[in-house]
C-alpha cells in the first residue's frame, strides 16, 4: 500500500490518532531511544571535560543520526500499519465481562474470525501480507466498532426492562377513559398531561425497540462479513488469484463500506443515548 493511504480515515479524530501513534513509536524504538541517550551523554561527558566543540558536533551529528533512524522507521509503512492496528484496534477480549447473552455472543464471534484472519495473512506468501495491510486495519476497526455497538445496545436494552408496556398500556386507555367521563376541568388537564406522558413513553420504547432489532441485525451482519473475509483470505492465497493489488482493493473497499455503515449505527446509538431526536442530527 502507498505511503499516502497510511493516514486516511474519514474520521478527522482517527487520523490524528494514527499519526500520533507512527510518531511515538519511530520516536521511541529501542534503537532510536538508544542513539538519543547516547548522544545526549556523549555531548555531556565531553563538555565536562572541556571538550565543548566536540561536545557540540558530536550532538549535532548524533541527532542527524536519531532522525534518520526515525524517518527510516516511518517509512515502514508495513511495521507502522502493524503498530497503528494494535493501538488504534486492540482486541475486546477483557470487555466480554461487560457483555452478555447475544451481545456477547456476537463479540465473542467477531474476535475469533479476526484472530483467523489475523493467522491466515501471516501464513501468506510475503507479497500477499503487503497488500492485505489495510485489510487487517479494517478488521480492527470492525472489531472494536462492533464492541461498542454491542455495549451500548445491551445498555438501551436493558434500560426497558422497567417498562412493563403492556401495563402502560392499559393505563393509557384508562386515562383516555377517565378524559371522556370526568366533568372537573382541572382533572381533565391533569389527565390529558399524564396521557401526553405515557403516550410518549411507549412511542420511544417502540423507536427504541425497532432501532435495536435494526443494530442487532447489524452486528450479525459485521460477523458474517468477517467470516466471509477468512473465506476471501485463503481464495486469494490460492494460485487461482493472479491480480492481487485488484482483488484486495475490492476486498478493502468492501470492508470500508461496512465500518462507515457500523460507525453510522454507533453515531445512531450515541444519539439515542444521549435523548437527541432525529431532527436535532
Amino acid at each position: 500500500m502507498a505511503t499516502k493511504d497510511l493516514f486516511q480515515d474519514p474520521l478527522r479524530e482517527v487520523r490524528r490518532r494514527k499519526l500520533r501513534i507512527a510518531l511515538t513509536y519511530a520516536l521511541t524504538t529501542p534503537l532510536a531511544s538508544a542513539t538519543l541517550v547516547i548522544t545526549l551523554l556523549g555531548a555531556i561527558l565531553l563538555a565536562l571535560f572541556g571538550f565543548d566543540l566536540v561536545g557540540i558536533l558530536f550532538f549535532l551529528a548524533g541527532l542527524c543520526f536519531y532522525a534518520l533512524i526515525v524517518l527510516g522507521t516511518l517509512r515502514d509503512t508495513e511495521q507502522i500499519r502493524r503498530v497503528i492496528v494494535e493501538e488504534l484496534y486492540p482486541e475486546r477480549s477483557a470487555d466480554l465481562r461487560k457483555l452478555r447473552g447475544r451481545y456477547a455472543a456476537v463479540m465473542q464471534e467477531a474476535l475469533d474470525d479476526r484472530k483467523r484472519i489475523e493467522r491466515a495473512v501471516r501464513q501468506s506468501p510475503e507479497a500477499l501480507q503487503r497488500v492485505l495491510a489495510e485489510t487487517l486495519e479494517q478488521v480492527g476497526a470492525i472489531t472494536d466498532t462492533v464492541y461498542e455497538i454491542a455495549f451500548k445496545s445491551q445498555t438501551l436494552e436493558e434500560s426497558l426492562e422497567p417498562v412493563n408496556v403492556g401495563q402502560e398500556q392499559k393505563e393509557v386507555a384508562r386515562l383516555r377513559q377517565a378524559i371522556e367521563t370526568t366533568q372537573d376541568p382541572y382533572l381533565r388537564r391533569q389527565y390529558q398531561e399524564t396521557l401526553q406522558a405515557k403516550e410518549e413513553l411507549l412511542e420511544n420504547v417502540s423507536r427504541i425497540r425497532n432501532g435495536l432489532e435494526r443494530w442487532q441485525a447489524q452486528l450479525q451482519r459485521a460477523a458474517t462479513t468477517l467470516d466471509n473475509l477468512y473465506s476471501q483470505v485463503l481464495m486469494l492465497r490460492s494460485a487461482e488469484i493472479r491480480n492481487l493489488t485488484e482483488a484486495t482493493d475490492v476486498v478493502s473497499q468492501n470492508l470500508r463500506a461496512q465500518v462507515e455503515d457500523l460507525r453510522a449505527t454507533n453515531r445512531a446509538l450515541d444519539r439515542v443515548l444521549s435523548g437527541q431526536t432525529d431532527e436535532e442530527k
